[in-house]
């Protein structure tokens, strides 16, 4: 015998407020037709799936037995319906999102994970590349948006929304701080005398050539990649603070201190999109989700 949908609901009420009168009230029926259906069921299942008595009533092993399976069915069978309904509305089916590769991902991970409530059947993918790289993706509609920090250059063909605020530090290992110490170097333009490592790619022009410090430098597309590399005394780099705070309290790496002006850049980030496509319903949320709720 095949369990219908509505089947398996009125099983999971009867559950959940434990007695037929309860379920029928919620499931706005009368209690007699609810027993009958019940009585019909275990009939043609031919199994015992609640225990009556005048005062009480309480499910089988065999109605608990299944209670799971039938409470995933009925979920997807909700989300399955809800989600055909928000297609009809314009709700689209697919997401990408580009992320560049020098922001704290799990701050905007927070944002898609609250995104995924609303929508769970929304399919998302999730490009993190350089900034760069992200700005040609979205000329080329193979993103729909991406998340980058602000460039001193407007581009009249892209839209953003400020999201928040991320402050940089220049950080080096400890090893190159103790003879930068030694050598009482403690001036913010001694850097151009140290490579920098920066978080970028050699096939795109920088978004901000202000980000350059020193005379020598390399490139890494990977921000986790580009502090190991200063932690292995490669050269120094400017990182986001969120997330190499952690590293600073393992003494991993350390924070400059300088005597001519202080160790810290706030860099807005934006959600950056093309100017001749509306934004979606979709991405519209996820935006109020970063802004509201992630940066606020």
């Amino acid at each position: 015998m095949k369990l219908s949908s509505e089947q398996l609901e009125l099983i999971l009420e009867i559950i959940d407020r434990g007695s037929f009168s309860a379920a029928a009230r919620a499931l706005n029926r009368v209690p007699s037709a609810v027993s009958m259906a019940i009585a019909n069921l275990e009939a043609e299942l031919n199994l015992k799936l609640f225990e009556r008595s005048k005062n009480h009533l309480a499910p089988t092993e065999i109605a608990l037995s299944i209670e799971p399976h039938a409470r995933l069915i009925v979920t997807k069978l909700r989300q399955l319906e809800m989600h055909l309904s928000e297609l009809s509305t314009g709700l689209e089916t697919r997401i990408c999102i580009g992320v560049a590769a020098d922001i704290n991902q799990k701050i905007i991970l927070k944002g898609i994970e609250q995104l995924i409530q609303h929508y769970p059947l929304l399919n998302i993918e999730i490009v993190c590349a350089p900034q760069q790289e992200l700005k040609a993706r979205l000329q080329n509609n193979e993103i729909d948006l991406y998340i980058a920090y602000s460039s001193s250059n407007i581009d009249i063909n892209q839209r953003f929304r400020l999201l928040g605020v991320e402050q940089f530090v220049a950080a080096i290992s400890p090893e190159q701080a103790q003879q930068l110490k030694a050598q009482h170097k403690n001036e913010l333009t001694m850097l151009s005398e140290f490579r920098q490592i920066i978080v970028a790619s050699k096939n795109y022009p920088l978004p901000d050539p202000r980000i350059l410090v020193s005379d020598s430098y390399w490139y890494t597309d990977n921000l986790s990649m580009a502090i190991h590399m200063v932690e292995q005394g490669m050269g120094w780099g400017n990182f986001p603070l969120s997330v190499v705070s952690e590293h600073f309290t393992k003494h991993s790496l350390v924070r400059l201190e300088f005597s001519d002006t202080t160790n810290g850049l706030d860099m807005p980030i934006h959600a950056i999109w093309a100017s001749y496509k509306p934004l979606s319903k979709t991405i519209q949320l996820l935006i109020e989700l970063w802004s509201k709720e992630i940066f606020e």
